[in-house]
């Protein structure tokens, strides 16, 4: 399933995505499960890191724009809770492994496990069946299911190349 069919290719143009059920194998999906257990396991986040996560604009603006630990994320492996789980003194309300929204944006830099898969043969066989001609990884996020501990999807942005590589096409 590496290389897109021209319907799949054509969606991906439309939507700006696309999902691809099974792309990635159950082993895959494993490895990056455990890991992301272990990293949650080692988390050490300052106090003034405490960064809550919103899709909310407005609180976004608010929140991340103000925050070094956001705006300087995008070459560190860095945390992003849910809304509501830290105390007025920044202590967990829930336990830290269900307080996570998503953890970015280097996975795909600093960890073996998901630079591996970033990096795979079949990753860079679907690039190139994108028309992707010199594709760069820009940021890579492990995003928590709300409600769930370490249940998750692994995204993979190439957004800054693809418009680049459109261009080209």
């Amino acid at each position: 399933m590496a290389c897109l069919s021209l319907s799949q290719l054509q969606k991906f143009k439309e939507d700006g995505f696309l999902v691809l059920e099974g792309f990635l194998s159950a082993d895959e999906c494993v490895a990056m499960q455990q890991r992301i257990g272990e990293i949650v396991a080692k988390m050490d986040v300052p106090l003034h890191c405490l960064t809550e996560f919103s899709t909310d604009e407005e609180e976004q603006l608010r929140a991340q724009c103000i925050s070094d630990y956001f705006l300087n994320s995008g070459d560190k492996i860095r945390f992003f809770f849910e809304k509501g789980v830290f105390d007025k003194k920044g202590n967990f309300l829930v336990p830290p492994e269900k307080s996570i929204n998503k953890i970015g944006h280097a996975l795909h830099a600093h960890d073996p496990v998901f630079k591996s898969v970033t990096h795979s043969p079949k990753v860079q066989a679907l690039a190139r069946s994108m028309g992707l001609q010199m594709p760069v990884v820009v940021q890579s996020m492990y995003i928590f299911k709300t409600g769930s501990s370490l249940l998750g999807r692994v995204v993979f942005l190439f957004a800054s190349i693809l418009g680049m590589a459109h261009s080209r096409c």
